[in-house]
């Protein structure tokens, strides 16, 4: 046998890969895929994450928008009832010319479950009256904490540190109401929380 043939020989045993090197060569392969798959899956848990955050963020934004005007609005009723009907730690019913066609609407913030929701009575017939059956309801933020009041009251002699108005209240002495919203959706990402301090303009007498 020449030279040659020796040479030709251990080329022909020596290529291709071994069982051994196929194998290494998979695991380095599932591992690589395993990494890359777990990145991916972080940067996707964070990107949804954020999505809700922003999306709670901007429903309570958009609620407390449109709670602050109407609040600070607040009229007597078109009965001439007081401009408070009912003050509660989850619900608040007031009147307001919410669409500013000089009729005195009756409007409501209320919890039910997880979800608060603002009703809008407008009055009809003659004479004018507030019929339940015709109230319009929305939904104006979802996954609220349940627990912690949402509406807080307080009276004439609040200056910043004083204590809320205690059980049962005196509606006429409400001269501010603090909204204090924490949402927090199913999904449990961090609670997101947002608080106004609303002084209705026509019960300012005596603050």
């Amino acid at each position: 046998m020449t030279l040659m043939d020796i040479y030709s020989n251990q080329n022909k045993h020596n290529s291709g890969f071994t069982l051994v090197e196929i194998l290494i060569s998979l695991a380095i392969f599932a591992g690589i895929a395993f990494i890359i798959g777990t990145f991916m899956k972080t940067i996707f848990d964070y990107q949804l994450l954020f999505t809700q955050q922003l999306t709670a963020q901007q429903e309570l934004e958009t609620t407390f928008a449109a709670m602050l005007p109407e609040v600070r609005s607040m009229v007597p009723s078109a009965l001439g009832g007081y401009a408070i009907a009912q003050a509660a730690t989850s619900s608040l019913t007031f009147f307001v010319d919410a669409d500013a066609d000089g009729i005195v609407d009756q409007m409501r913030y209320f919890l039910n479950g997880t979800t608060l929701y603002k009703g809008i009575i407008r009055p009809s017939g003659n004479p004018l009256v507030y019929t339940s059956a015709s109230e319009i309801v929305t939904e104006v933020a979802h996954y609220v904490v349940v627990g912690a009041p949402i509406f807080t009251y307080f009276d004439v002699n609040y200056t910043g540190t004083e204590a809320a108005m205690t059980y049962p209240i005196t509606i006429s002495n409400i001269r501010l109401i603090r909204v204090d919203l924490t949402v927090r959706d199913p999904n449990k990402t961090v609670p997101l929380s947002s608080s106004i301090e609303i002084v209705p303009r026509n019960l300012r007498t005596n603050l």
